[in-house]
């Protein structure tokens, strides 16, 4: 009866573990605006971190910035700038590569500021893409 109970303890505990060890990492990578009209994803590849980006109507905005932040979500700068002009699809969705990218032991936020071209801008929650443990 002992050796049973210990046996279901460890197979609880392993799966509690497995629930929020995969949980935390999708959550965090990622980012989808209630209307669905914005969405962020963010992951690092191959020492590489992309930046998929997908914008439901491109002709709203007058052009969108992807800005960082590392280690605290309060004060951010530009990454990259996308002209809405000189998108070539109604639909957006981009792939880009953060050029300049800060240092993988450093926890990075990343947002959207869409920008319409009356002139109103909205910055969307940040995403975390969390350091990597060495």
């Amino acid at each position: 009866m002992k050796r049973i109970l210990i046996t279901l303890t460890v197979i609880f505990a392993v799966g509690v573990f497995a629930v929020f060890a995969n949980g935390e990492n999708q959550n965090s990578s990622s980012f989808k605006s209630s209307d669905e009209e914005i969405a962020i994803e963010v992951k690092r590849v191959n020492g590489e971190i992309k930046l998929h980006i997908m914008i439901k109507s491109m002709s709203k905005y007058d052009h969108v910035v992807i800005e960082r932040s590392a280690e605290t979500p309060d004060y951010f700068g530009k990454c990259k700038y996308i002209s809405c002009a000189d998108a070539k699809t109604e639909k957006g969705d981009f792939v880009h590569t953060d050029r300049y990218p800060y240092a993988a032991n450093k926890d990075v936020y990343y947002r959207v500021k869409t920008v319409t071209k009356d002139g109103v801008e909205r910055a969307y929650p940040s995403v975390l893409l969390p350091s990597l443990q060495y």
